[in-house]
């Protein structure tokens, strides 16, 4: 009797461990399906920016929103740039950022208000507006190179950056990689896109090499694109590779 008893309770105790780990096995699965946490919301943003003051206004032309510029990261090459384009103070300039909203105590008040927060500025587009600018296509644009295998590219030659174009009419993929002219073959169909081997002139700089190699391979393993706005993005299937921003194609 005594051992029946015993084996009754070894029983209900193994039955509560295994609920207990079946219970864990659960929260850990639910843990793992749950999506993960968010990016560090830094964006591409082109808008209109005006000055005046000591006080920066930034408004996105995608959503039409304005947002105080803060006084930090790289707006003092954002103001500088201002500064350089010549306009009467407060006008509008049509500007390219890398930044992030964050909501900040409002100074003189109550409660909260977004601020933008350039992380990097690109450039300007002056006697551009955001009703200007046309979309850019993926073709018979020069696309200047931002960013490559998540990090953001250094020039490297005469404040030359790297670019790729594709010409629609020769079918012919070309570029700077940083150091030498580069050029190739390309296939597009709908948002497949994939290049050939890319052949290249054979300067030795002293800086760079490591960063165009990667340029090249990073073409030759593309396989998808999207473009928004005047950005165009480059993928190996789901794996971001480089982005690039549309530019005039006389700057060079």
């Amino acid at each position: 009797m005594r051992g029946t008893r015993l084996t009754g309770l070894l029983v209900m105790a193994a039955l509560a461990a295994s609920g207990c780990k079946k219970g864990k096995d659960t929260e850990t699965a639910a843990d793992e399906k749950r999506e993960p946490p968010p990016p560090s919301g830094q964006m591409s943003l082109q808008g209109m920016f005006s000055y005046m003051a000591d006080a920066g206004v930034f408004m996105d032309c995608a959503t039409r929103e304005s947002w105080p510029v803060a006084h930090e990261g790289d707006n003092a090459a954002l103001e500088r740039a201002y500064g350089s384009a010549k306009i009467e103070p407060g006008s509008p300039l049509l500007v390219t950022v890398e930044g992030r909203l964050e909501k900040r105590p409002k100074v003189d008040s109550r409660g909260t208000v977004t601020n933008l927060i350039v992380d990097r500025f690109v450039r300007t587009w002056p006697r551009e507006t955001c009703g200007s600018m046309k979309p850019a296509t993926l073709e018979d644009t020069r696309w200047a190179l931002l960013e490559l295998n998540g990090k953001t590219i250094t020039v490297t030659v005469n404040d030359k950056a790297p670019f790729l174009e594709m010409s629609s009419a020769k079918a012919s993929a070309y570029g700077f990689g940083g150091c030498n002219r580069f050029f190739g073959s390309y296939e597009v169909s709908g948002k497949s896109l994939r290049f050939g081997a890319m052949g290249a002139t054979r300067m030795a700089c002293p800086e760079g090499m490591d960063q165009e190699q990667d340029l090249f391979t990073a073409l030759e393993a593309t396989t998808r694109y999207e473009i928004h706005g005047s950005k165009l993005l480059l993928y190996a299937d789901e794996t971001l590779l480089a982005r690039f921003e549309a530019t005039p194609s006389d700057e060079e």
